[in-house]
């Protein structure tokens, strides 16, 4: 997968997550032009590698996970932990913002009460309070956030941080974003 930041193609809710329909299938190289290939629902994996594009460089990490499919993690929205931690998902970017506590990270970490704050497909949620009932920023794939108490981020991939104390500032920063898997 491939995922412009600054679009709202692949924001948490875009049925992109949820179904096995193929997008834009000529955008096969390591470009950034947006792309979902059959292998989200088709192709077994035990590693995906992740990239975020910043000024023109990828920085990639490699989580080492098995799966039938990214398709089998992902559509039915169940949190699955990848248990990396937070110091190896700020690897992605040369400068991230996230609030000290919760850091719930991996496939789906949602807050503890629903979908109406800091969200991810892939990545990490934080908060400010010691729990994940309210996280307020994320960096990730798949984004977004919706607590009426803060700004709303339109970033589907990269870092968003905006209230409540986060350690870098306020971050509200798109990416390019690549996912592969084998």
């Amino acid at each position: 997968m491939k995922i412009d930041g600054s679009k709202q193609t692949f924001t948490y809710d875009s049925n992109l997550w949820s179904n096995k329909n193929s997008f834009q299938l000529n955008n096969l190289d390591l470009d950034s032009k947006e792309a979902k290939l059959a292998s989200y629902w088709t192709l077994p994996f035990t590693e995906l590698r992740l990239g975020m594009k910043v000024d023109n460089t990828i920085r990639w990490i490699t989580i080492n996970y098995t799966a039938t499919s990214l398709y089998s993690l992902i559509a039915d929205g169940k949190d699955r932990s990848t248990g990396i931690g937070k110091s190896k998902w700020r690897t992605l970017m040369p400068v991230t913002s996230m609030q000290r506590n919760c850091n719930k990270e991996g496939f789906n970490p949602t807050s503890e009460i629903g979908q109406n704050f800091a969200l991810a497909r892939i990545g990490i949620i934080s908060n400010n309070q010691n729990d994940c009932i309210t996280p307020d920023s994320f960096l990730g794939f798949g984004t977004s956030v919706s607590d009426i108490s803060v700004r709303r981020s339109n970033v589907s991939a990269g870092n968003f941080a905006d209230a409540y104390h986060p350690d870098n500032g306020v971050r509200d920063i798109a990416v390019f974003g690549y996912i592969m898997a084998r």
